[in-house]
């Protein structure tokens, strides 16, 4: 038990609150594993559960009906997902595929709501996390209209390298194994259109490739390498 206490006080949303708040909430809490490369859940299943992320990380995917598949966002340790399910019965808007293995505590909404009852800051912590999001959401999608996608290919890799970047010689790398095609997803083009980006982006020495990882080697300003 005081293991799973210290876990969860590890995260942002649980900050603050005493250990008699959610000992009954941690002790009934599912544990998860996800292995690389497997679904957490899938888009259009029943949402009846709220997950915190302990360790690694997590693709939000959006298939449409023309069959795209479009990755929304990166997830990592203290993000929390499916929180929408504490105010309405509703379907998952989309799917979560691990991108390395991911361990996660997953609470359902009656234990939630106990929580929130008896606690009201937890409810404005929950209040404040669906309000974040949503500014995030809302000014990242007003970032990327009308940019072209070498700008909006190098934000991402700009905003992957703050949130996952670990600082080595050559530069900032990404600690995310991702392919071209899954960049290609979160901008919207097509895979052939962001390896020629960046190819532009090594041969301007913005970027390089470790292993599998790749590295932000300088100030990644478009007006200086792209007039």
């Amino acid at each position: 038990m005081k293991r799973c206490l210290l876990c969860l006080k590890e995260l942002p949303l649980f900050q603050g609150l005493d250990r008699p708040d959610f000992v009954d909430v941690c002790l009934n809490a599912t544990k998860k594993i996800v292995s690389k490369g497997d679904y957490l859940f899938r888009q259009s299943e029943h949402a009846d559960s709220i997950c915190l992320i302990k360790a690694g990380k997590l693709k939000l995917v959006h298939n449409t009906e023309e069959g795209r598949e479009n990755i929304l966002e990166i997830v990592g340790p203290g993000e929390v997902l499916g929180e929408t399910a504490l105010f309405q019965e509703q379907d998952r808007p989309y799917s979560t595929i691990a991108l390395e293995d991911t361990k996660l505590c997953c609470f359902n909404r009656e234990q939630f709501e106990t929580l929130i009852r008896q606690n009201p800051t937890f409810a404005i912590k929950i209040i404040s996390h669906l309000g974040n999001k949503l500014y995030r959401s809302l000014r990242q999608a007003g970032e990327d209209a009308g940019i072209p996608v070498k700008e909006k290919l190098l934000r991402v890799l700009v905003r992957l390298a703050e949130e996952y970047g670990r600082k080595i010689s050559e530069g900032t790398m990404i600690d995310l194994e991702i392919t071209q095609q899954e960049l290609a997803d979160m901008v919207g083009a097509s895979r052939v259109m962001v390896a020629q980006i960046l190819r532009e982006f090594k041969a301007a020495g913005i970027i390089l490739r470790n292993a599998k990882h790749y590295v932000l080697r300088t100030d990644p300003c478009m007006e200086r390498h792209f007039p």
